[in-house]
């Protein structure tokens, strides 16, 4: 399955639309059923792509030309020989797609077979998968549909989404003791050293490792979470 190069009716579960319009890319062709997104660093949509920093925005429902038979039956907008589209302070624009921004609609999918409640990441405007290389979220996926495809909830898109991209953080570097997922408790040391010397060698001998491997296991969680946080927007990587 391949990126849209026609409008289609694409199979959704029955609900009250919540459409919205969004300015759209110099050069690009919309058609009717595609999901799109917003560029990075614009405020123009572009037809969905497996492309880091992408802004999901859902699928597009209809028409910019109702009554122009030829492009209402090729494409929802093509803007490929146009400039930026525009919206004026009444809601209304120059060269934008109308979309719909929540329900559940059927997509091709590649990859392993979903399961329900999974994430449904793009890989193009017309295919999703459980994965991806930059998770550009569609939504979460609710049931299998027709012909092979699954039904992925839209308005769940934006869950990791709006969050402002806080400055990187490095991960921890260095060389600890053995993280194994336990955080032990410290050993009791020996009751009333006889010299500050057999208190040290308690020290090294009983907490040393017990330290180094709680650090370590500290260490390994706090990565996890800044990797994590890198992969759902929230920290720049």
């Amino acid at each position: 399955m391949t990126a849209l190069a026609k409008n289609v009716m694409r199979p959704h579960k029955v609900h009250q639309r919540n459409i919205n319009i969004v300015p759209a890319d110099a050069g690009k062709v919309f058609y009717v059923g595609a999901f799109i997104c917003r560029e990075a660093g614009t405020g123009v949509a572009i037809p969905a792509t497996d492309t880091a920093g992408l802004v999901p925005l859902g699928v597009v429902v209809e028409s910019m030309f109702p009554t122009d038979n030829d492009k209402a039956l090729t494409a929802a907008l093509d803007n490929s020989t146009g400039a930026d589209g525009s919206i004026d302070a009444d809601g209304g624009g120059t060269r934008c797609v109308r979309y719909d921004q929540t329900g559940e609609y059927a997509f091709a999918i590649t990859g392993s077979t979903p399961k329900v409640g999974q994430n449904a990441y793009l890989h193009d405007d017309n295919l999703v998968g459980v994965t991806s290389s930059n998770l550009v979220k569609a939504g979460v996926f609710t049931r299998p549909g027709p012909n092979g495809t699954w039904f992925v909830d839209i308005s769940r898109s934006l869950d990791a989404v709006g969050v402002t991209p806080q400055a990187t953080l490095v991960d921890l570097g260095g060389t600890l003791g053995t993280a194994n997922d336990t955080m032990v408790a410290m050993p009791t040391l020996t009751d009333s050293p006889a010299t500050a010397d057999a208190l040290r060698d308690d020290l090294h001998t009983n907490w040393k490792a017990a330290l180094d491997n709680n650090f370590a296991d500290l260490q390994t969680k706090v990565n996890a979470l800044i990797a994590a946080l890198e992969a759902a927007g929230v920290l720049v990587p």
